[in-house]
């Protein structure tokens, strides 16, 4: 089974980094603009990306607190993604992002994986950023600048 991991220490402690991904009011201040709700056991979410004018539906399994969020999302090709805040160093937090159930085979399975790999990166700068110096770096946006043709 192909697995994409990735993660990033974040200069706070775990339930300020928890929380930010379970308010989507902080949230959306780093990776999606909207969400139908908070990120608690068994909701049926709908995140938006107006800049990209998509959306998905995210159904979240698993919530435990200042520790771990799992959730199905890419209507799609749904795959399962797994949130992981394990406590570090002088009340840091290690968020190590997990995400399988990838059904493509190939080339195609490679370039979705690094895509995961590249967008959840993204995620957790733009997280890391907000988290330890309250700046809105803007990079979901910027990723993939609207009309630009490369």
């Amino acid at each position: 089974m192909t697995t994409m991991k990735v993660g990033m220490l974040v200069r706070r402690p775990p339930h300020d980094v928890f929380q930010s991904f379970v308010d989507p009011t902080v949230t959306t201040r780093f990776w999606f603009t909207n969400s139908s709700g908070p990120m608690v056991p068994g909701a049926v979410l709908r995140w938006d990306w107006a800049m990209y004018e998509v959306s998905t539906r995210v159904t979240v399994r698993e919530v435990e607190e200042d520790r771990r969020i799992r959730f199905e999302w890419n209507d799609d090709q749904p795959t399962t993604v797994e949130l992981l805040f394990v406590p570090w160093q002088d009340d840091t937090t290690y968020v190590r992002v997990t995400e399988t159930g990838y059904t493509e085979e190939g080339e195609a399975l490679v370039q979705r994986v690094a895509d995961s790999t590249g967008g959840f990166t993204t995620v957790l700068c733009g997280l890391k950023a907000l988290l330890e110096h309250d700046i809105v770096l803007g990079v979901i946006e910027d990723h993939h600048p609207k009309g630009l043709k490369v």
